[in-house]
């Protein structure tokens, strides 16, 4: 608030004679400048906040004067006084009150004995004092809550310092809504306060654009909106703190009262107090940003074997407040088609989606062992598992895969279209060993993603002969299996066939043509059409000795993986 209330300008005025003659429900409108209306053509120089001191010489018609009431409130003009001139009365009559009355918009009458320089030295000297002291409160509340910040200041001295300010309950939160401080009053118990606030600051936070007000990329923008409660008559100030176009959290108070310019020191208190959040945020995230690159860097030694000694890797790891001791295996949890998503939503959206599925996996690893890490990846997350001693060798396999259908069930209960795929590598007694079962998580996820396309659980101990060829994995080898199937490849597609698919589920099953009928749901003769045409095209018969078998069947399955 700028100025005076019409009310605080009446009391002032009184004692030159001053009376309201309409508008009492508008006596809490704030005065912000004074000036003079004697002219018609005032419409485009009207900007909201004014007391006009008027005659009304410019206005003799009735018609002129209602039409200059309405014209004035709708614009925003916050009263008018009228002055009689050199006549006994002012040119006014009871239906031009009347109309001001029903619009709420104050009309003052002035004596005659009363010049405008009078009205002008009162209510200017009063607006002028008022901002002198919100200045000099606002330099107070700066003074103060900086050396609360270079005290090694929190939001919970933050909260607590703002709250004797205003003498009102506030709450902080972060960006997600997370509270992270509270101060309550001896009327306003804490948890009361942070139950009704957080209803409204939901309601709030949901409603409002992406774009609504953020500032210019770097720089600090604090906006504060006004919202009722469930609570009859007490309404909320919510401040949003923003950088840019990242938003920090909120800053949330009662509203005041409005008496003796307490809304005046209470929006001051919050802008410098959303001030003081923007900075503990800003040190914070620097904070964080420099732990997550320690962090980074470690996780990316010891998963890619990066380190000499296990010594030094175990120090690093005691350092950055990692227990590593005991057995490990590695899971990787990874968005299918994550590279579609980034595309279609950005790096806001994708962001957002990374952080549900890192909520997911936490909340899953976690609830299970305390020591169970979670470590971010580009597309997913990785899940560092602690093996407890206790936990017999024959049971590890089902803990890890009872953890994977979790994560699995929370994604698509949560997540709702997006899956993902979980790659587990084997268990190891030592830190030096994770390096190997990362390396296996990542493989079974490459070849289950390439045999199965995605949406499953892939453990490397089953990845069978899989494993084998994937060892192979090179141009020369892929390029051999591919000419020894060339023939039935070109088939395949010309003829939109599957006695690729036949010869494998053929082999796969022991040259059993009744369960090969069973898998591919055709009829047993039709298993014999097809194999008899797998042997024409070829020119030979591949299932003529164990040698040929191999080779054939290597070569099947090398097509899926190389």
């Amino acid at each position: 608030m700028k100025g005076i209330t019409v009310n605080e300008a009446l009391e002032l005025l009184k004692g030159h004679g001053v009376i309201l003659k309409a508008g009492r429900n508008g006596l809490s409108r704030i005065i912000e400048t004074v000036s003079v209306l004697e002219v018609t053509r005032y419409q485009d120089w009207v900007r909201g906040g004014e007391l006009f001191l008027t005659t009304l010489g410019a206005f003799p018609a009735r018609e002129q004067v209602y039409d200059l009431i309405r014209d004035l409130s709708r614009a925003g003009v916050t009263a008018l006084a009228v002055h009689p001139g050199h006549n006994l009365e002012v040119a006014m009559d009871d239906c031009a009150f009347q109309l001001a009355e029903e619009l709420n918009f104050p009309v003052l009458v002035l004596p005659r004995s009363i010049p405008y320089s009078t009205v002008f030295s009162v209510v200017m000297g009063a607006i002028l004092n008022k901002q002198k002291m919100l200045l000099e409160k606002s330099l107070q509340i700066n003074t103060y809550l900086t050396d609360i910040l270079l005290a090694g200041g929190s939001f919970e001295k933050i909260a607590l310092s703002l709250q004797k300010l205003i003498n009102r309950p506030v709450m902080i939160t972060d960006s997600s809504l997370k509270v992270l401080a509270v101060a309550g009053t001896d009327k306003v118990l804490a948890g009361d306060f942070t139950r009704e606030a957080l209803d409204v600051l939901r309601q709030l936070h949901s409603s409002i654009p992406a774009d609504d007000g953020f500032p210019l990329e770097g720089s600090l923008g604090i906006r504060t909106y006004n919202r009722p409660t469930s609570i009859p008559n007490v309404q909320l100030l919510l401040t949003r703190v923003a950088v840019g176009r990242e938003l920090y959290g909120y800053v949330v108070t009662p509203a005041g009262t409005g008496r003796d310019g307490e809304f005046d020191i209470s929006d001051v208190a919050l802008t410098h107090a959303a001030t003081a959040v923007a900075l503990e945020e800003s040190k914070r995230r620097a904070i964080k940003r420099a732990e997550d690159k320690m962090n980074i860097e470690f996780w990316e030694d010891l998963l890619y074997n990066h380190y000499d000694s296990e010594e030094i890797i175990i120090q690093r790891a005691q350092h950055l407040g990692f227990e590593l001791n005991g057995k490990r295996a590695v899971m990787i949890v990874a968005i299918d088609r994550f590279e579609d998503y980034y595309l279609e939503g950005g790096e806001i959206l994708f962001q957002e989606l990374k952080n549900q599925l890192c909520r997911i996996v936490r909340v899953s690893a976690l609830s299970r062992n305390q020591k169970n890490i979670v470590i971010p990846k580009s597309d997913g997350m990785i899940v560092l598992m602690h093996i407890a001693r206790e936990v017999k060798p024959e049971s590890i396999k089902s803990m890890l895969f009872h953890l994977a259908q979790e994560i699995t069930a929370e994604v698509n209960r949560m997540l709702g279209k997006v899956t993902v795929s979980i790659g587990i590598g084997r268990c190891c007694d030592r830190l030096t060993g994770v390096a190997q079962s990362y390396h296996e998580a990542e493989q079974a996820l490459k070849i289950g993603r390439r045999v199965q396309g995605g949406n499953g659980i892939f453990d490397f101990e089953q990845l069978g002969i899989y494993a084998l060829l994937l060892s192979f994995g090179n141009n020369e080898v892929k390029e051999s299996c591919r000419q020894r199937l060339a023939k039935l490849l070109e088939y395949d597609s010309a003829n939109k066939a599957e006695l690729i698919k036949t010869m494998e589920v053929y082999l796969d099953y022991n040259e059993n043509i009744s369960r090969t009928a069973e898998k591919l749901y055709i009829h047993p003769n039709s298993v014999k059409y097809r194999l008899e045409r797998i042997k024409e095209i070829l020119g030979k018969d591949p299932f003529c000795n164990g040698e040929e078998k191999l080779y054939y069947y290597l070569s099947l399955k090398a097509l899926k993986v190389l």
